[in-house]
Parts: structure tokens; C-alpha cells; sequence
């Protein structure tokens, strides 16, 4: 059962910290509200976090940090300083069907995104009308902010049941339409942008049925998975493409710099037509 909102605050705005190097979760935290009742468990979502953030490129060191902690009867347990980035891909590792888990992919997936586009802000100028309108409206911003992080919770509960194949794949593996939904994307259009980019291509089984595969050169990110299907006329193998946790980072990445680049490309264009 997911903890309830406590003075507008999500469960994960709650057990958040702050120190001199920043915001951050603790594994034990996310733990309990994740609804992980084995250290060893969780641990292990967490390592495989960790080698999602390597293998992407990041500093994984800095994000998870391994901490020592007086745990029960006064004896050290080992737990882990993450920072935001570090908590997103350990959701994200997380097992999609649990609903504590499913709320803790919304809810880091929203605030990491909000983090990247957010500018720079001033506070504004409480002495001036302007400077208190100003105020208010960033304060319902956060509202409106809390309101979708709930939504897009309840939009990734787990609608199938638990013996949906689709959704029992392991390792916190995703099709393409829940990796589209996490990021608030439609799956054809996320569908075709991986088409486009030469990141999946489009096949057919012998019998017809359309299906897609993983380049090579992205495969780390993709686990395509074999099933045997019987016709009349005899057997032929479907695959289902599945979304590894390093390819939900890999593919938000990707679709960011794209859209970085046509962004710069229209500043370019815009600037040689007032030339």
C-alpha cells in the first residue's frame, strides 16, 4: 500500500534530505517506501542501477555514495546517499508491477525532467504587486506540479494481471508502450522516432506478423524475447522487443538531444532570415 500524502508532499518528497552537497534519497528510505522487505533485495536493484548509470556514462561513484549507519542494536549497516539521478534509475530497475514501485518511476521520471528544462529563478520581489503575483503563481505551479506527479501515478499502476506475459519480464525490463507511457510520449510516435534514429528496424515473422528488432550497435539497451508460435501450416518464431532499465535512460537522452538539436537548428534558421 503506497504511504499517503502528507501536507501536499508525496511519499518520496517526504523522506527526502538535504546536506551540503545537496538533495538526495537514502536507500533505506526509498526501501520502505518502495515496499522492499529485504535489504538484500533492494540492494540488488540498486547495484544494477549503478551499473546503468556506468554504462550510460555518468559518474555512478558520486551518485551512489555506499554510507555506513548505526542500524539495529547499535551494530553499522550499510546503506546508500543517491542522488536524484542515482534514486531515478533505481525506480527504474525497480519491479514495474509493484504500484510503490510503478509511483516511484512517475514521480522521479517528472521531477528529473523538471530539473533538466527548469531555469534558473529568482525569487521574486515580495515589496512589489508584480513581485507577489509572481510568487503565487509559482506557488500554484507546485500544485498544479504535485497534482500531475499523482495523475501520472495512477496512470502507471499495473492494469494487466500478474501472469500478462507482457509484464513479467525480468529485471524491470518495459515494453515500448510502457517505456511511452513513463515518458509521457504516445508508443507510435515514440515508435517511429526509434525507427528514425536507426535504433530499432521493422521486420516481418514468416507468417506476417509485424515485429521489431534492435540494431547491433544498441543492443546493450534492448532484449528481444522469443516466442514459438504454432500455425496449421507449422511453427515460426515472434519476438517481442523489450526496453532493458538502461534503455529508458538511453532513449529519454536521445530523444533530449534531438530536441536540442532541432531547437538550435530553428534559432540558425531564424537568425539568417533576419539577416
Amino acid at each position: 500500500m503506497l504511504p499517503e500524502m502528507i501536507g501536499g508532499l508525496s511519499p518520496f518528497d517526504q523522506i527526502a534530505r538535504t546536506d551540503e552537497r545537496g538533495e538526495h534519497w537514502m536507500g533505506r528510505d526509498l526501501q520502505s517506501v518502495m515496499q522492499y522487505a529485504r535489504w538484500e533485495d533492494f540492494r540488488r536493484i540498486v547495484e544494477r542501477a549503478y551499473q546503468s548509470a556506468k554504462n550510460s556514462g555518468h559518474d555512478a561513484d558520486q551518485a551512489f555514495s555506499v554510507v555506513t549507519e548505526e542500524g539495529t542494536g547499535g551494530r553499522p549497516r550499510e546503506d546508500f546517499r543517491l542522488t536524484r539521478f542515482a534514486a531515478y534509475l533505481v525506480a527504474m530497475n525497480g519491479d514495474p508491477n509493484k504500484p510503490e514501485v510503478a509511483a516511484a518511476q512517475a514521480y522521479f521520471a517528472i521531477k528529473t525532467r523538471e530539473a533538466e528544462v527548469a531555469p534558473a529563478r529568482l525569487l521574486p520581489d515580495l515589496t512589489t504587486p508584480e513581485g507577489v503575483l509572481a510568487l503565487a503563481e509559482m506557488a500554484a505551479k507546485t500544485a498544479r506540479d504535485l497534482i500531475a506527479s499523482e495523475a501520472a501515478r495512477k496512470e502507471m499502476e499495473p492494469k494487466a494481471l500478474a501472469h500478462d506475459a507482457y509484464l513479467a519480464a525480468d529485471k524491470g525490463d518495459r515494453l515500448v508502450r510502457q517505456v511511452a507511457k513513463l515518458l509521457g510520449l504516445k508508443e507510435k510516435d515514440l515508435r517511429r522516432f526509434l525507427l528514425d534514429q536507426k535504433i530499432i528496424f521493422y521486420r516481418q515473422a514468416p507468417c506476417g506478423t509485424a515485429q521489431y528488432d534492435v540494431y547491433a550497435a544498441h543492443a546493450q539497451h534492448f532484449k528481444p524475447v522469443e516466442k514459438v508460435v504454432d500455425h496449421t501450416w507449422g511453427a515460426c518464431s515472434h519476438y517481442t522487443l523489450y526496453v532493458r532499465p538502461s534503455g529508458v535512460e538511453f532513449i529519454r537522452r536521445r530523444i533530449d538531444a534531438e530536441t536540442a538539436r532541432h531547437r538550435a537548428a530553428l534559432a540558425a534558421a531564424s537568425t539568417e532570415g533576419a539577416q
